[in-house]
């Protein structure tokens, strides 16, 4: 049986094929039949190159198998192929064989803690990938599983492809494939992004239908996310942790002074690890610029003193290192007990005397410290260029009790990262002058 596919869908088959495109992202609204097109590419590819091996992926297998595996076993009966004949599904190991020798593999590709390399992959080479979703899953599983694409390629006349799809939202897709905030993405000659929605499935009665479903949801993000396919759409911020945030007045250019102080403020979280970076003088009125961010995936102490000796070698010996104050008892990558400032110390071999740690005021206290800040500073500038402190201090909220709602790392809006950078530096270096300030009024 042959498939009758969409325009669109077709545009999408036509990359998956040709002889020069490695990424192929069939992202946008509900409906358009993204996960289809994976399925009978997947099955289309077993079939054709014998003795090959494909990758199903999606964040977690349970996910997987409760949806795209559905998706793939209509995709086989559709198209005529007999279980127990044709095919063999081993539900303990998660693959699928063929009968010509080759497999489907099916992966969990969440970013657990405890596996920060995705080790768990481990050395499988595949001819061919499909993540569904993949939105939910970290730009380091992506580079990672891209990276094992050799399997049978030469003997088969094939190059490296990965098919992905996903629904519009915040996050590394759509900063590849889409557009970050510099505006739209010029892609690579081996990269195309198909955008589609629901009005181009090939099924009228099913556009109908699910045409009122979505037009159904309260949510006005939702709605444009998923029946639009709208990648701008802004979420519902309820209840921000920065309310005193503007862009207008707190982000401009910044470049950064080796003349004047600079400051390191760190976040001690694995996925990323992340650092900002300050230039810190006064010329009678004080002024305060973060002139660079520091994003470590998969972070490591080892990692990020490469970054930071990379960036400011020759500062190396003057600059001043605060941060999370819980990084004085707890540990990353669990190699021995010495405290997170300690071995950062020792990596980069600079003296105790850089680091000025103070301890972490409660998140509602710390959320009126800032905020004040921002609102009454006079030259506070967060650089343009800061794409991942700007967002937090966009999207990043707080419960009723005025607690930062961080539970859920696979949601960009709960990382925080870096909004926490910029909490541990204004508590370091001006906590002590907020509270002055609220009493003179004088910032000097």
């Amino acid at each position: 049986m042959s498939y009758e596919l969409s325009q669109k869908q077709s545009n999408a088959w036509a990359k998956l094929e040709d002889s020069h495109t490695n990424e192929v992202l069939y992202g946008g609204a509900a409906g358009g039949g993204k996960s289809v097109l994976g399925c009978i590419w997947q099955v289309y590819r077993r079939t054709k190159y014998p003795g090959t091996r494909g990758l199903i992926g999606r964040s977690k297998l349970s996910n997987l198998k409760e949806s795209t595996l559905v998706t793939l076993f209509d995709v086989l009966s559709k198209m005529q192929y007999k279980a127990g004949i044709d095919f063999k599904y081993n539900a303990q190991d998660h693959f699928i064989l063929f009968v010509n020798g080759s497999k489907i593999i099916l992966k969990d590709l969440f970013a657990y803690p405890s596996d920060p390399d995705f080790q768990s992959l481990g050395s499988t080479e595949y001819t061919d990938v499909f993540i569904d979703e993949a939105t939910e899953i970290s730009l380091k599983a992506y580079d990672i599983v891209r990276s094992r694409i050799r399997y049978k390629l030469n003997q088969n006349g094939l190059i490296p492809k990965i098919y992905i799809t996903g629904n519009p939202q915040p996050g590394w897709v759509k900063n590849r494939f889409v557009s970050n905030e510099q505006g739209r993405i010029s892609l690579k000659a081996n990269q195309s992004f198909i955008a589609a929605n629901v009005f181009d499935n090939p099924d009228p009665e099913f556009v109908r239908l699910y045409e009122k479903q979505l037009n159904d949801l309260d949510s006005d993000y939702d709605r444009a996310r998923l029946l639009y396919g709208d990648w701008d759409a802004q979420r519902e911020v309820t209840n921000p942790f920065a309310t005193q945030y503007d862009e207008k007045i707190h982000v401009s250019k910044t470049v950064h002074n080796v003349n004047r102080q600079l400051i390191i403020s760190i976040d001690f979280n694995i996925d990323p690890f992340s650092a900002n970076v300050y230039n810190l003088w006064n010329d009678g009125i004080p002024h305060a610029h973060q002139v660079d961010e520091i994003k470590v995936q998969g972070g490591t102490i080892e990692k990020m003193a490469d970054e930071i000796r990379t960036r400011y070698f020759h500062q190396l010996y003057t600059f001043t290192i605060t941060g999370d104050a819980m990084g004085n008892n707890r540990t990353i990558g669990n190699t021995d007990n010495k405290s997170l400032f300690r071995r950062l110390r020792d990596e980069l071999k600079i003296s105790d005397n850089q680091f000025r740690i103070k301890a972490n005021p409660r998140h509602k206290t710390s959320r009126d410290q800032y905020n004040y800040f921002l609102k009454h500073f006079p030259d506070y500038k967060i650089g343009d260029h800061c794409t991942g402190t700007r967002r937090d201090h966009r999207v990043v909220q707080v419960d009723i009790t005025g607690q930062i709602i961080k539970s859920d790392r696979s949601q960009e809006s709960q990382l925080a990262d870096f909004l926490d950078n910029s909490r541990y530096f204004v508590n370091t270096f001006f906590g002590e002058a907020i509270e002055r300030h609220r009493k003179t009024r004088d910032w000097r």
